[in-house]
């Protein structure tokens, strides 16, 4: 399996990385020489290219897009036409008619596309999901995400924008749903018209309730996620030294009195491995089968299309 990626700096080094350990890197293109040459002897078998035009006759099995999301589209859109398999990094597109239009130009061209919504292969989060599944929580009633950091400060995007598809992508696995209702507040702390911090606040379907808090004007880093469910609570910090899952056997007997039982919390094992190591095996053995189930891409979608209706 040859994979190329487009992108060699920000997230697109971490892709090259992970794809060199599976022996499917074959190709990096990227505008700059110097990047390019910094990966001149990565191994024997890797192709540098400094545009995409020159790739196309190279036979990749498939493309990985790791470019600033405002080229997204553009280079999805020519890489379909050339019915090549594709993952876009997290935001898919800035529009969602743009993203619906590659789902629908990959389905014509019978492609494999995918976003890059790397938490949906967490083993955390996969883990929740199956304990949620199994009934351990019981129906879920609320949900809610903190992702926070004095961290980089972005001037094209707000805070919601840069750090919220992770928490999205989450809420749309969990909920299997779109939400019904939709609120969002921003505040531009630094004085700018860009919102650094924000609350978004969701009702989906079964009236499960939803917030994400983000912000990069923040005193410390918490990515704190948090599940309640009607007979306990889940709890995962991926910001605390000790990864781990918390299950809280705490439920409310909705007697008269409305007593509260608190017995504890107890740690959750879960096998521990690299999110990006299991999505790109994903993309690969996708393309391998000729898959063309494409709904991840639908997530993607209506990742975008939350990003959209905030406000902001």
């Amino acid at each position: 399996m040859k994979i190329c990626v487009i992108g060699a700096g920000g997230w697109g080094k971490n892709h090259i990385k992970t794809l060199d350990k599976l022996g499917a890197l074959y190709g990096i293109i990227d505008y700059s020489k110097d990047t390019l040459d910094s990966y001149k002897n990565i191994n024997s078998h890797c192709q540098l290219f400094g545009d995409i035009e020159s790739s196309l006759d190279k036979n990749f099995d498939g493309y990985i897009i790791a470019t600033p999301a405002e080229t997204h589209y553009s280079i999805a859109k020519q890489l379909l036409s050339h019915s090549k398999n594709i993952l876009v990094e997290k935001p898919v597109c800035l529009t969602s008619k743009d993203a619906e239009e590659l789902y629908e130009l990959a389905k014509s061209n019978h492609c494999f596309i995918m976003g890059g919504h790397l938490l949906l292969f967490h083993p955390a989060f996969l883990k929740i999901k199956s304990l949620i599944d199994s009934d351990k929580i019981g129906n879920v009633l609320y949900i809610y995400s903190n992702r926070l950091n004095f961290g980089k400060v972005r001037s094209h995007e707000n805070a919601m924008w840069s750090l919220g598809p992770h928490d999205i992508s989450l809420l749309l696995f969990f909920c299997k749903n779109f939400p019904e209702k939709i609120n969002y507040n921003g505040f531009e702390l630094l004085g700018r018209k860009i919102e650094d911090s924000s609350v978004s606040s969701f009702v989906f379907p079964g009236n499960i309730g939803a917030h994400i808090y983000v912000s990069w004007l923040h005193p410390f880093k918490e990515h704190r996620f948090v599940v309640v469910g009607e007979k306990g609570m889940l709890v995962y910090e991926d910001s605390s030294e000790k990864k781990e899952i918390l299950f809280y056997d705490k439920t409310v007997n909705q007697d008269k009195m409305m007593t509260l039982n608190d017995k504890g919390s107890n740690k959750v094992e879960y096998e521990s491995g690299y999110p990006l190591d299991t999505q790109l095996n994903f993309f690969i053995k996708s393309i391998e089968s000729k898959s063309n189930n494409l709904d991840n891409f639908k997530l993607s979608i209506n990742v975008v299309k939350i990003l959209e209706s905030l406000k902001g």
